[in-house]
């Protein structure tokens, strides 16, 4: 028992030592790296080097060989598992991994993982990643790519809690591109799960968005027939009910929009699924 405790305690000496030499400015950062990406498979080591490696993640990335940036990435997948520290440093990380988005193929696995750990207040007080979210979605991918669905997946989080993110939403113009999504994509049942989730979601922020009536004054007729589309979906799809949501705020705040509804018969159908 004497000796495993000597050996565990040389380990967390090494392991500290390891940390006190993590840093962007690094020497020799593929190393550095890779001794991390080892690390980075123990819970010890994670929980010793949490604050260190996150501190510094952003300033490693920036640095890194462009060999080494997979395997940083991949120690991040690790190190954000118990992570405490991405309560601070997270928004500045989710940041950086919109970016890369489309880049690097881990980048939207390890943002998802990042995400679990931001608030939502703090994620929708950085108007940067607004932008950066525009320029995911601007690229058109298909609909089953995980970097869209990420980014949509983040917007709806902020949108459900933020009055401000729903309006960076309608200033970057992010609104009008997730309601092209909507119309050039449906949901039926057998639709791939990641697919359907991004065409659900864009409904769903949507419906956050259109809380705002003088918002929703502004919108054309045409909207009305847009989510009633989705809105006549499969009974059972989460699609179907988010479309509903947002056709309900788009009718009760404008009477014209309400007399589009009445005359589609989208009333009719509302009320005869809910």
């Amino acid at each position: 028992a004497s000796s495993k405790k000597q050996w565990y305690q040389r380990r967390v000496r090494e392991i500290k030592k390891t940390g006190e030499e993590i840093s962007g400015k690094h020497e020799d950062l593929k190393t550095l790296i890779s001794s991390l990406s080892a690390l980075s498979m123990t819970e010890t080591s994670r929980k010793i080097l949490d604050l260190k490696f996150w501190c510094n993640f952003l300033e490693i990335l920036e640095n890194a060989p462009a060999g080494s940036i997979d395997d940083l990435l991949s120690a991040g997948m690790n190190f954000a598992i118990g992570s405490e520290s991405l309560k601070t440093f997270g928004v500045d990380v989710t940041s950086r991994l919109i970016e890369m988005c489309g880049e690097r193929k881990l980048a939207a696995p390890l943002l998802n993982r990042v995400l679990e750990k931001c608030p939502n207040s703090q994620l929708a007080e950085d108007k940067g990643q607004f932008a950066a979210l525009l320029k995911v979605i601007k690229q058109r991918p298909s609909v089953e790519d995980e970097n869209l669905s990420t980014a949509i997946k983040l917007l709806a989080r902020t949108t459900a809690e933020s009055v401000q993110a729903r309006k960076w939403v309608v200033k970057y113009k992010i609104l009008e591109a997730l309601m092209q999504i909507l119309d050039e994509n449906t949901v039926v049942k057998g639709t791939p799960k990641s697919a359907a989730a991004v065409i659900s979601n864009s409904a769903l922020v949507c419906g956050h968005c259109f809380l705002d009536e003088a918002l929703c004054k502004k919108q054309e007729p045409e909207v009305v027939d847009l989510f009633l589309k989705h809105a006549k979906a499969e009974k059972g799809l989460v699609i179907q009910q988010n479309a509903a949501i947002a056709l309900a705020r788009l009718a009760k705040s404008s009477p014209i929009l309400l007399e589009r509804l009445r005359q589609t018969r989208g009333l009719e159908i509302l009320h005869s699924r809910y």
